[in-house]
């Protein structure tokens, strides 16, 4: 409830309890969708700390039904990034996108190869998407369009649900807490390793262990479930976390 409306239900209202009692309740009200984005924005840290990112570096474990690795993932302002896995200590993985294509560099191999269309859509989406390089209100300046489509109760809570579309045609939606504020899920329909399996299914990623690095607010844990079986497909613990990092901006390029 905004502040206008507690102004209102002070001055008339509330001496009219009595006669009010049984009556329904009025429908709850939903803000615009700039109201949105501008609370959230609010809530993770502000326009200028989230304009001021200009580099990420992220220590991560990720858990899947049959492996455990960890990965180092780097992004900049520029949409670039680069993640490399490894297990037991040894690289075993490579890929990247260095702003205008993707590739893959394989264990045991020299150099890396070109990725496929698909691959390269999925990284550049993720590296754009909220919560790692830009914020929610710098999306559309970035040719992204969005859409509140509506609200929607999961798990007991209430969520504001944002459309996104990229210039690609690719389209997610954004749970945002309407008490926080906070983006709690996502949901699309995917492949999850898509250089892996092209089979693209509805995945939800939720989001949480929310924590405050340099000014901005970011998750520290998500799990990506099938919503068609329930299954959990990956979980993801985010061990360290630094902003506006020294970053060696030729780790983006393909390796030769």
């Amino acid at each position: 409830m905004g502040a206008a409306q507690h102004r209102i239900a002070g001055r008339v209202v509330w001496p009219c309890v009595a006669l009010l009692a049984g009556a329904p309740a009025p429908p709850r009200q939903t803000p615009s969708l700039d109201e949105v984005i501008g609370r959230h924005t609010a809530a993770v840290g502000g326009r200028a700390a989230l304009e001021a990112v200009h580099a990420v570096s992220f220590r991560l474990h990720i858990t899947e039904p049959h492996s455990a690795v960890d990965a180092a993932y780097v992004a900049d302002r520029q949409g670039r990034m680069r993640i490399d896995v490894s297990a037991g200590g040894e690289r075993v993985y490579s890929e990247g996108y260095d702003g205008r294509a993707a590739w893959a560099w394989h264990h045991g191999t020299a150099h890396g190869e070109p990725e496929t269309a698909a691959a390269t859509a999925a990284l550049r989406h993720g590296v754009q998407l909220p919560g790692k390089m830009f914020g929610l209100h710098e999306l559309r300046g970035r040719g992204i369009a969005i859409d509140l489509v509506g609200r929607e109760a999961v798990a007991g809570s209430d969520y504001f649900v944002l459309r996104l579309t990229f210039p690609d045609g690719f389209a997610t939606h954004l749970y945002v807490n309407a008490a926080t504020f906070l983006i709690e899920r996502q949901r699309d329909h995917r492949a999850l390793h898509p250089d892996l399996d092209p089979r693209a299914t509805w995945i939800e990623t939720q989001y949480s262990d929310f924590r405050a690095v340099g000014g901005t607010l970011h998750a520290f844990r998500d799990r990506q479930v099938d919503l068609r079986t329930g299954d959990v497909l990956s979980t993801t613990d985010v061990r360290a976390l630094e902003v506006n990092g020294p970053l060696d901006t030729t780790a983006f390029a393909r390796p030769q």
